[in-house]
């Protein structure tokens, strides 16, 4: 089984090492790949097949769901989890029309992120 690869898109490094950290507790095979900005972000998943993007609603060059349909069009298929500090800025519309799997609020509720996390991954089997 290849390698799942995780892009985390986010632009506060403490709250970008706990995703890292929870991503190691899962014990699953993964390749994390980070960004802080949208245009960051981009670059990698043009280049690569991503599994699963952990994207931060409000980035210093967009926010995430003005940029959803982008991510639909580059890589159809990609699960899509979206974590916010800012709810009220939340398009429902959008993230009902492209598809991301789960909202998460700030601050999160780590063993629920794990678990979609987990299951996000393992849907991909």
């Amino acid at each position: 089984m290849a390698s799942k690869k995780v892009l985390i898109v986010e632009d506060n490094l403490p709250v970008l090492v706990s995703y890292l950290q929870i991503l190691e507790t899962l014990n699953l095979d993964i390749t994390p790949f980070v960004a802080a900005t949208y245009e960051g972000a981009q670059k990698i998943f043009l280049q690569e097949k991503i599994d699963l993007i952990i994207l931060d609603l409000v980035l210093p060059d967009a926010l995430a769901t003005s940029v959803l349909a982008d991510i639909r069009r580059i890589q159809p298929d990609v699960s899509v989890l979206l974590v916010t500090g800012y709810p009220e800025q939340l398009d429902e519309e959008a993230v009902e029309q492209h598809r991301v799997r789960h909202v998460f609020k700030k601050p999160l509720e780590v063993d629920s992120f794990a678990r979609v996390i987990r299951s996000s991954l393992n849907a991909l089997n």
